[in-house]
């Protein structure tokens, strides 16, 4: 004789219970302590994210956050060094977990690594931050080294999305004052970086950003309309050396490329009547105070270099240590070039280094039309600025050659973190899909 299963004791009958205490629980932390209950639910989600998608989720963080956060303060760091810290701890981990190969992008991140750590060793430890940070590059440059030619362009596209984005904001800012506009010691107007943070990060990644889509092969409707608002991002920026080398080397994609340009005349009308006024004062003070006198003039930037180059003495092989320029200029203001500053900070060891990691990461543009813009682009800016070592600039840098430079055919992604169906190493190769990925490449 059978006796009935209690529906009690059927499990099957609760499935409904744990989600439902969840609800509870979830709806009483909101209403009693709002603050832990949020951050406890954004950590599980983070953690949840990066368990199961972590070269997407460290990527995220290593991209947005020099992007965008630069200008946010936490205690003694900036919210963008958390972020790319944690992006480079969960991509380090994904980089452990197969064999990987080495690129030529990681060479410019791994010398400036190496000059400062020689540089810390001589100046009992000054420069750490700066280690951290250009390793974190480098870890950026290896993931997307191994990396399917669908996970390069995957990113390299919302990397144009979150640049587009800060455009936006920062066309915006006279209007909305958010975030607070860049006083300048000129007298007429005002400069704009959005979110960006400085003018001059706003400039370089916009100028970057506006020449990898001029000069790529595809321009659709809407990298047209993307262009349109960096342009005039760019423009509201009021960067000379910016906008000066930008002009000059957008001329040969004037001749290369004449069509697209045309498709940029309507937006940019259409923006006229919103920001002509304030573009056209920004206009006006690059114009009038580009000689060689005055805070910002060529000749400052000359006394600057000077004021530098002075300061190295006692210094010449070890340097004074990362990130120690303003303490020792007279105006507590930087050496405003790429190289005067890494002469001063990294000493003559240290330049041979970047100087060796500089020649690799231009060597890897080859015949590459559009990777030579690019790579020209930062090194004649890295002149008067210290372009080559602002972690925007060197992301976006990163970003935008990686799906030119890298080699597909020779690169065996990590199925686990693409999703996409690699054959294995000893499968012939298939024709189809070599042809494929030619025809897609930038």
């Amino acid at each position: 004789m059978t006796t009935a299963r209690s529906p009690l004791l059927d499990l099957r009958s609760w499935w409904l219970a744990p989600p439902a205490v969840v609800v509870v629980l979830l709806v009483t932390g909101i209403l009693t302590h709002p603050v832990l209950t949020g951050a406890a639910l954004a950590g599980g989600v983070l953690l949840t994210s990066s368990i199961r998608w972590p070269r997407a989720t460290g990527l995220g963080f290593m991209v947005a956050g020099p992007l965008f956060l630069s200008g946010f303060a936490v205690g003694p760091m900036t919210l963008d060094n958390i972020t790319v810290l944690y992006g480079a701890a969960v991509l380090g981990g994904w980089l452990l977990t197969g064999h990987r190969r080495g690129t030529p992008l990681a060479a410019w991140p791994i010398a400036v690594a190496l000059g400062a750590g020689v540089a810390a060793l001589a100046n009992g430890g000054a420069g750490a931050p700066g280690i951290a940070r250009f390793l974190s590059l480098a870890v950026l440059a290896l993931v997307l080294a191994n990396s399917g030619p669908a996970v390069r362009r995957r990113t390299a596209g919302w990397m144009e999305v979150a640049v587009t984005v800060g455009a936006v904001v920062l066309v915006a800012q006279p209007f909305t004052g958010f975030p607070d506009a860049f006083g300048t010691a000129e007298g007429v107007g005002q400069r704009f970086g959005g979110l960006f943070g400085h003018p001059n990060f706003a400039a370089y990644t916009v100028s970057l950003v506006l020449l990898y889509q001029l000069y790529g092969k595809r321009f659709t409707p809407v990298r047209t309309a993307s262009s349109a608002g960096l342009l005039l991002a760019l423009v509201l920026t009021g960067s000379r050396a910016a906008l000066i080398v930008f002009v000059v080397l957008l001329l040969p994609a004037l001749w290369m490329r004449s069509k697209r340009f045309f498709g940029l005349l309507l937006p940019a009308v259409a923006a006229l009547p919103f920001v002509g006024a304030t573009i056209l004062t920004r206009l006006e003070s690059i114009t009038t105070t580009g000689g060689l006198s005055g805070q910002n003039a060529s000749g400052w930037r000359l006394g600057q270099w000077r004021d530098a180059l002075e300061a190295t003495r006692g210094h010449e092989y070890f340097g004074i240590g990362w990130g120690r320029t303003v303490e020792v200029m007279g105006d507590q203001l930087g050496a405003h070039s790429t190289y005067v500053q890494i002469w001063l900070e990294l000493g003559r060891i240290g330049t041979v280094l970047c100087a060796v990691g500089l020649i690799v990461l231009l060597r890897s543009a080859g015949t590459l039309r559009t990777a030579q813009v690019l790579l020209a682009y930062v090194v004649i800016t890295s002149v008067s600025d210290p372009v080559l070592l602002y972690p925007s600039c060197v992301t976006v840098l990163l970003v935008t050659l990686a799906p030119l430079v890298s080699r597909d055919d020779a690169i065996i992604p990590d199925a686990r973190g693409s999703g996409e169906q690699e054959p294995p190493p000893d499968a012939a190769p298939d024709p189809h899909r070599i042809r494929s990925l030619a025809e897609v490449r930038p």
